[in-house]
């Protein structure tokens, strides 16, 4: 036929690649003739990182989760949360969790291929994609579980009943160290699964940079400033001493009490002072939303504990946003543990609740996780 490009399947109706049948189209292709003065070119960017980029969408949790390999998918998250806490909980060590991690990428990504998802003709783009999102979401469960652990954790030390005027948060340096060991751990497995020439120029994304702050460190997943009322830590890659616990918590009635006055001045007709009556609390009352607590402690290197604790009060202004080191100093352990600690003391903050709407400290906030 004029016009039809050089087909090498001339007379074959179906094209096998494999176990897959493709329907032959090729006699569809044609060559439209234009002069050289009314010629348009075409550039189709298929490099690996475009590959990559465009096939990413396919291996979320969402996509496969409604794919063909949804059933697999759900083997694999159900093998990775528990290997995950089993290392948490101390059953499960580094290497057997990156073992662990290199075949769950194997199996999900044989699946895929088994399965012609999300197209028959596996490409290097769609390889990288594929581990790059894998690894991706195992990070992002680490530090999920992670967290999950530490608000359970946290939940002991509240006083009363929580309710929408409260607020508490609870850091243990012991799940930032763990959660550490763990990424290294899948990190190193994955090191070791990227080799060959279909990962050349494998590179991972820049989860700090994009403001994937679930999937960074323990420290952007603890205070993820998703909410405006979640900022507790100011530099999330400052590490935190060993052994070291912080909690906080205000006070507050669910049945939203207003307090008319801290004080009444009885004066006489000369302005004379004839009694004066401090309504003020003058300690954490977990009813009031005007007050507030907060302590830490750290265990030194011969196993004792040292704690620091304070009630403080909230006037609902600008001056409620407070440096925790300002409220809390260690200075009867260790000089060089005590700094350490009182380091990190100066690394976390405390408000009122909604301190952040009431007085935004930014001009826009990120909805990105």
């Amino acid at each position: 036929m004029d016009g039809v490009t050089n087909n090498p399947f001339s007379g074959q109706k179906y094209i096998k690649y494999g176990k897959y049948t493709f329907e032959n189209i090729t006699d569809q292709l044609h060559v439209t003739p234009h002069s050289e003065d009314h010629a348009v070119k075409y550039v189709v960017d298929m490099s690996v990182e475009r590959q990559v980029s465009a096939c990413k969408k396919y291996f979320s949790d969402a996509a496969l989760a409604q794919s063909p390999v949804a059933g697999v998918k759900q083997e694999v998250d159900a093998r990775t949360a528990d290997v995950i806490n089993g290392f948490f909980d101390g059953t499960v060590s580094e290497e057997k969790l990156a073992d662990t991690f290199q075949a769950l990428a194997g199996k999900l990504s044989r699946a895929c291929e088994e399965a012609g998802y999300p197209i028959p003709l596996r490409s290097v783009g769609a390889t990288q994609a594929l581990t790059e999102t894998f690894y991706s979401e195992f990070r992002r469960k680490i530090l999920d579980i992670a967290v999950q652990r530490g608000n359970q954790e946290g939940k002991q030390y509240v006083t009363g009943e929580m309710n929408a005027q409260r607020n508490w948060k609870y850091y243990n340096s012991d799940y930032y160290f763990k959660s550490e060991a763990a990424i290294s751990a899948i990190s190193g497995g994955l090191n070791e699964l990227a080799q060959g020439p279909a990962y050349e120029g494998f590179t991972l994304r820049d989860y700090k940079a994009e403001g994937l702050n679930l999937y960074y460190n323990y420290n952007t997943a603890f205070s993820n400033s998703i909410s405006m009322d979640e900022q507790f830590l100011l530099n999330p890659d400052m590490v935190p001493p060993r052994d070291f616990q912080w909690f906080y918590q205000s006070g507050g009635d669910s049945a939203k009490r207003v307090f008319d006055a801290d004080s009444l001045t009885v004066s006489r007709p000369d302005g004379t002072v004839e009694a004066f009556y401090d309504y003020r609390p003058t300690s954490f009352d977990p009813t009031d939303s005007r007050t507030a607590a907060t302590w830490a402690r750290y265990r030194d290197a011969q196993g004792n504990q040292h704690l620091v604790s304070a009630d403080f009060f909230y006037n609902f202004s600008k001056d409620d946003l407070r440096n925790v080191s300002e409220l809390l100093s260690f200075t009867q352990g260790d000089p060089a543990q005590d700094a350490a600690a009182n380091r990190f003391l100066k690394n976390l903050q405390v408000y009122s609740k909604g301190h952040f709407s009431r007085f935004p400290q930014r001009k826009g906030f990120s909805c990105r996780i």
